[in-house]
């Protein structure tokens, strides 16, 4: 008797398209995770916690990119933490649970999520997000767990005109 394995799918949102013209693909990123269910008819998927990592990183970056640009403009960076608070949830690591602070986001002082990982190590992801399940070929980076046969690196396409990278993107998440 043989256990069958649930199909990984690639999962990404339209805050994450990229918006560089150069670069065929419709997504900077996209994450690999197992479909475990719909809400609102959202995706909601189970990742490793190499793969949560990188959602955590990626949204840090938007997030730092957001109070920087406002930064710039001159606004201080208290008042830039804050307005990016109003644009997107913070999402941190306390331990191996994961934080998603939408308080500010929603104006609701009772809106957090705390995410442990399951019985096997699998994070679920939903977030109250639009995630979708998107074509492979379609995503400039895929976040991919490591260390099991049946899974490979973040893989990077190339982009036409030789870049590896996509260009410029939007602050917001």
């Amino acid at each position: 008797m043989s256990t069958s394995r649930p199909d990984t799918h690639v999962f990404s949102g339209d805050w994450l398209e990229n918006t560089d013209l150069s670069c065929h693909h419709h997504y900077r990123k996209g994450f690999a995770g197992i479909l475990a269910g719909t809400w609102n008819g959202w995706k909601v998927f189970t990742v490793t916690p190499q793969v949560m990592g990188a959602i955590v990183d990626s949204h840090h970056a938007e997030m730092t990119a957001a109070i920087i640009a406002s930064g710039a403009a001159g606004t201080h960076l208290d008042e830039a933490w804050l307005d990016a608070l109003q644009h997107m949830a913070s999402v941190s690591w306390l331990g191996s649970l994961v934080v998603i602070d939408s308080r500010v986001l929603h104006s609701d002082p009772t809106l957090v999520d705390v995410i442990a990982p399951d019985e096997d190590g699998r994070y679920r992801v939903g977030f109250g997000w639009r995630w979708d399940v998107v074509d492979p070929a379609d995503v400039h980076t895929i976040h991919h767990a490591t260390g099991t046969t049946n899974d490979e690196p973040p893989r990077r396409q190339r982009c036409p005109a030789g870049r590896s990278q996509p260009g410029p993107t939007r602050g917001e998440a």
